[in-house]
């Protein structure tokens, strides 16, 4: 007979004995456990139901709330609480150099709208400047000690503004940018003469019309008669710029100018030429003569020049400016050129332009949230002429003051209010 197979026996529980309270106390923890996975279960369902509760509530406050400000969700600028970041005008420190590497001219250039036109201003290079760490110092001296960055600062402090740009240009580039064009043929204002080892003169470039070969131009724009103040070099600069920029213009050649369509030198000739040009030396005092002299900034005309030709510009330091926001309360948005024109003469960054929250304001508001900002907001309404200064019980992160510009604002600055959403 067949034997029957092995089965496993299952095995005795063993359970505690009564009357130790073990058993009860177990039934109390498989209790407590059976209610905790109850209620997971039930906070799981509701979190799965208020998510998209949640994210439209999220959307809400992200999108129309600004810490303490409210905006609208508005895309048309023809619309009430339409608002977009500015795009800052385009600001390039031209800094040229010698067959040494040494500097031998500073220029700041700009464009205009769309990069057409725009200004050329040229910066003795021994002008005084304020530095960052305190004291000021000669625009050459922070070159040779700091080179190109330590000069790129001390012009951003002198000028109150920052750069897009730094070009430096060395004399084989100007040779390489004039080539399309040149030779490049002018009314030079003065006579240039050079010494030889035993002081013996003999002249340079004559006084008069001449055209200067492209390899040439760079000589040009850097030689000084002896004794000559910088300011005299820098009117022939600008006689040369206004000949190769028209020069430029005139060329039927779409290579007239070499490099970057959208970055560098090439980019700003190119845009000058297309344009009106304002080209002009900064305002400056001199002081001493020859190898002593230097410059001093006349700091309310650099600042009314830099707000004439930089409506939109960066601060040089973090800080420096006031962060304004101009709203049109009297129709959609116009050109925020000439009202910024003003906000940077008292020391102000526009940084957002747009609409108010409704469009009958008759008189313009000049708004500040923070005390620390009080004076800032009156001497915008100073540069302004018109407008109420308001103090706003909703703080903000992101201007210091706001322009509201009401129906006064049409007389003194036309284009501003009512246009098409500009």
């Amino acid at each position: 007979m067949t034997a029957p197979p092995d089965v496993e026996q299952p095995s005795a529980l063993t359970l505690p004995p009564s009357g130790s309270g073990e058993r009860a106390a177990r039934r109390r923890h498989q209790s407590r456990r059976r209610v905790r996975t109850a209620l997971f279960a039930v906070a799981m369902v509701l979190l799965v139901v208020a998510i998209p509760v949640l994210a439209a509530i999220g959307v809400r406050t992200l999108r129309d709330t600004t810490t303490g400000r409210r905006i609208g969700a508005q895309n048309d600028p023809s619309k009430p609480r339409y608002e977009a970041n500015v795009v800052p005008t385009p600001v390039a420190l031209v800094v040229e150099t010698d067959d040494q590497g040494a500097l031998a001219g500073v220029t700041m250039v700009t464009l205009g709208r769309d990069d057409s036109g725009g200004s050329v201003i040229f910066i003795p290079s021994a002008t005084v400047a304020p530095l960052s760490t305190g004291g000021q110092d000669t625009l050459d001296h922070v070159a040779s000690v700091g080179h190109v960055p330590a000069l790129q600062q001390a012009a951003a402090n002198l000028l109150g503004l920052s750069f897009g740009e730094v070009l430096v240009v060395s004399p084989s580039q100007w040779q390489q940018f004039v080539t399309p064009v040149g030779p490049v043929t002018f009314d030079n204002p003065d006579r240039l003469v050079q010494l030889d080892a035993k002081g013996r003169t003999s002249v340079l470039f004559p006084a008069g019309t001449i055209t200067l070969a492209p390899e040439q131009v760079a000589t040009y724009l850097h030689a000084r008669n002896p004794n000559e103040s910088d300011a005299a070099r820098l009117v022939r600069n600008e006689t040369f710029w206004t000949a190769w920029l028209a020069a430029i213009k005139a060329s039927h050649n779409p290579n007239a100018v070499p490099g970057e369509l959208t970055s560098g030198f090439g980019r700003y000739a190119r845009g000058l030429a297309k344009g009106n040009v304002d080209l002009a030396l900064l305002p400056v005092k001199p002081t001493g003569s020859g190898t002593s002299e230097t410059f001093q900034p006349d700091k309310a005309a650099v600042a009314d020049l830099v707000s004439r030709e930089v409506p939109l510009p960066t601060p040089a330091n973090p800080g420096d400016r006031v962060r304004v926001r101009v709203l049109s309360g009297a129709g959609p948005i116009g050109s925020p050129n000439a009202v910024a024109s003003k906000v940077v003469s008292v020391g102000g960054e526009v940084i957002i332009v747009g609409n108010a929250d409704r469009f009958d304001y008759a008189t313009t508001q000049i708004e500040y949230y923070d005390d620390a900002f009080a004076a800032a907001a009156n001497k915008i309404q100073a540069a302004l002429g018109i407008g109420t200064v308001i103090k706003s019980s909703t703080p903000t992160d992101i201007e210091d003051v706001t322009i509201v510009l009401g129906r006064d604002a049409a007389g003194p600055f036309p284009g501003s209010i009512g246009g098409s959403g500009g």
